[in-house]
């Protein structure tokens, strides 16, 4: 192959994988925002009504 042809290809492949690192980051950030929205929005009233005490669960026949 010419040496202009790899670098080329080496310049393509740095381009797809630095699109694909900026996606993951992306959607990474995305998360934790909705993550952080989530537990800001959940009171600790609602947190509480929510959980079941370990007594009172039923036995299967």
């Amino acid at each position: 192959m010419d040496s202009a042809t790899i670098l080329v290809l080496l310049l393509c492949a740095g381009v797809v994988a630095l699109l694909i690192w900026f996606e993951v980051n992306s959607r990474r950030n995305e998360a934790s925002k909705n993550a952080k929205s989530a537990s800001v929005e959940t009171s600790p009233q609602e947190i509480q009504t929510t959980v079941e005490p370990k007594g009172n669960k039923k036995k299967a026949a």
